[in-house]
């Protein structure tokens, strides 16, 4: 889907009063570029709000005093307006906002056919762009500032949300809904003709509804502890290197913390590895002990002896049973035929015959191998040595402790508490998703999610076996599990090539430090940072969105306000660079002092970009092409300020 803004226009409304803005360069074809120099006050903000009600049709919920604040003050006109033409898929849509300040309503009409055709009463955009553009998606491209903030803060899930409103992963979800809608249906339809199963229904429904209520909140719980458990393991994390590194600026102790660091990383390196080898090695049976190997040496022993499994198979003797002949050439009466399906039970099935074989090939020659002890007492041997580490660590600590080492016992104490927040994290978190049936016995339904799903899970197969709709819910939730896999795994893939082409464009954008992203899990972590400023955060919300739109099957616009405000100037000199390359259309606000560093770069390929310059005069607003005006707009004003400064 393709979609362009050719222009816009504002009849009463606040800041510009009366205005047409064209970002149209030749017949329906838009500039790439377009720098619109607007001072505060003249409806920056104003226009980002409108343009978003024109995209997510938000204006019909506006109460009045929304309604009001976009009527300029002191206006007695009964009406105002904001008209945008709009170029989709090569179709022109015109889309005028209308604005009743009398009845402080707000409400949509539109055209096809631009200002010639009739316009229809409400927002007539494609079906496919209607279902797409919700509030949040419009904020993706007609940018909101604050988004960048939470597109890389621990407690947000914007930057995943972002990924499935661009990719439409979203829809997955409303599939899946409308999967239970679709089994709902038939299980009313079903009611209607079963009374006497009206009120267990309604029962079973009602304990549905209880426990998908708590299995929401176990997941909600499950999350909120994974986040602050990871803060908390960050921030250990920290205290540990600021221990060691205080403990090692003494410089009688750096070379003894040095090696012990070491050795103990080598051990939790050697742990880890024999760790995985005897999990690896305990699947064989040979390796476990001793009687075990020689108790399966015994069965492989009786199987070769008796010559088992036997090749004649139950299914011969079925297939028998229904010829008219036996394989002696003897007629097969129905007596002959009761007889040997009666018989055919004392012999195996050909699956059975299956297993068995490959039972006796796996076991056939094998000897018992002591290699699992060894490991072991290898294991307990590391896991001794790494407790000597840890002890020898402590004691450095305690006698720097001891020796009134104010800082070290602050830090000691706020490792302890860490260490028991943790903990007890880390149990809520067990007791919240363990899968074993032997802790699973000793907790209940609302508080564990593999539980609380299991309960749920009978429940439904209770309701689906009261309206008799067995197999359709058997038929959905085998659907709805194949989807949540193609969700799962495309956006994983999704998150690994995005963070690649992310790293890339910030790399190019922030030379003077090593900023990438580690991971996007529901936001974007940094590699070695806990924050970004806010600079930083905006240099990196656009990169990344950059690298969404770029092999998104949408092509927007990109509409931004001050997109280098609070950037230094040479970190704006490289998102003015970066930034065309990632959109196909760009409208982006700016004020002169926000100029300096950031326009440069424009200048050099004017041939793409519209310089329009927003002024008033007189209380009319007009609108002036080109990079003079632009360049030199207000350039005293600065100046003064800058001569102020020094």
């Amino acid at each position: 889907m393709n979609l362009k803004i050719i222009d816009w226009k504002y009849m009463n409304i606040r800041g510009v009063n009366n205005l047409k803005i064209s970002v149209e360069d030749k017949s329906n074809v838009p500039y790439k570029i377009n720098l619109i120099m607007m001072p505060n006050g003249y409806g920056k903000t104003t226009t980002q709000i409108l343009l978003r009600a024109i995209f997510d049709e938000s204006a019909v919920s506006w109460n009045r005093e929304q309604v009001l604040s976009f009527r300029p003050p002191e206006s007695r006109e009964m009406e105002g307006e904001f008209k945008v033409t709009l170029l989709i898929d090569g179709s022109t849509y015109l889309v005028a906002l209308k604005l009743n300040y009398l009845e402080g309503k707000a409400y949509y009409q539109t055209t096809r056919s631009g200002e010639i055709g009739g316009l229809e009463s409400g927002l007539k955009l494609p079906s496919v762009l209607k279902s797409t553009f919700t509030t949040e998606f419009v904020k993706r491209f007609v940018f909101d500032g604050e988004l960048a903030k939470e597109i890389i803060g621990s407690q947000s899930l914007e930057a995943e949300r972002t990924i499935r409103y661009l990719y439409q992963l979203n829809r997955i979800s409303d599939i899946k809904h409308r999967i239970d809608s679709i089994v709902t249906e038939k299980q009313k339809n079903m009611e209607k003709t079963n009374a006497k199963t009206e009120k267990g229904l309604t029962r079973l429904k009602k304990e549905e509804e209880r426990f998908n209520t708590i299995l929401v909140q176990l997941n909600k719980d499950k999350v909120s502890l994974e986040i602050e458990k990871e803060e908390k393991e960050t921030r250990l994390e920290h205290v540990l290197k600021e221990i060691s590194e205080h403990i090692k600026s003494d410089d009688t102790l750096r070379e003894q913390v040095e090696s012990l660091e070491k050795e103990r990383k080598n051990i939790d390196i050697e742990i880890s590895k024999q760790t995985y080898d005897i999990l690896n090695d305990i699947r064989d049976p040979f390796l476990i002990s001793k009687q075990v190997a020689s108790n399966l040496n015994s069965l492989s022993s009786k199987m070769q002896k008796l010559k088992l499994p036997r090749t004649m198979s139950k299914q011969f003797f079925e297939d028998l049973s229904n010829s008219e002949s036996c394989v002696c050439g003897r007629s097969i009466s129905e007596i002959e035929r009761q007889h040997i399906i009666e018989k055919s039970g004392d012999f195996l099935g050909d699956d059975q015959i299956g297993v068995i074989n490959a039972i006796k090939s796996s076991i056939n020659g094998r000897e018992f191998s002591e290699n699992v002890q060894e490991e072991i007492e290898k294991l307990n041997s590391l896991i001794i040595r790494r407790n000597e580490l840890k002890n020898d660590w402590d004691r450095i600590q305690t006698e720097r402790t001891e020796a009134g080492d104010v800082e070290l016992q602050n830090l000691e104490i706020e490792k302890k508490m860490l260490e028991q927040s943790i903990d007890e994290l880390f149990e809520k978190l067990r007791v919240l998703t363990t899968k074993d049936k032997f802790e699973k016995q000793i907790i209940n339904e609302i508080e564990n999610i593999s539980l609380c799903y299991e309960k749920l899970t009978i429940i439904r197969e209770k309701i689906a076996e009261a309206s008799d709709t067995v197999l359709l819910v058997k038929n959905s939730e085998k659907l709805k599990l194949f989807l949540t896999s193609i969700e799962q795994l495309t956006i994983e893939k999704l998150k690994g090539r995005i963070k690649n082409e992310t790293n890339e464009k910030l790399s190019q954008i922030i030379k003077n430090e090593r900023i990438e992203v580690e991971e996007i899990k529901g936001y974007l972590k940094l590699a070695r940072k806990s924050g970004a400023s806010e600079g930083q955060s905006l240099a990196i919300a656009y990169s990344f969105l950059g690298s969404m739109f770029e092999t998104s099957s949408h092509d927007l616009p990109f509409i931004v306000d001050s997109p280098a405000g609070s950037l230094d100037l040479s970190v704006r000199r490289q998102v003015s660079r970066i930034i065309p390359n990632l959109f196909n259309q760009l409208i982006i606000f700016i004020t002169s002092g926000e100029r300096e560093g950031f326009a440069d770069y424009f200048y050099s390929i004017e041939e793409d970009v519209q310089f329009l310059t927003i002024l008033k005069e007189n209380e009319e607003t007009y609108c002036i092409q080109g990079k003079e005006e632009f360049s030199t707009f207000q350039e005293e004003d600065e100046n003064e300020k800058i001569t102020i400064s020094e």
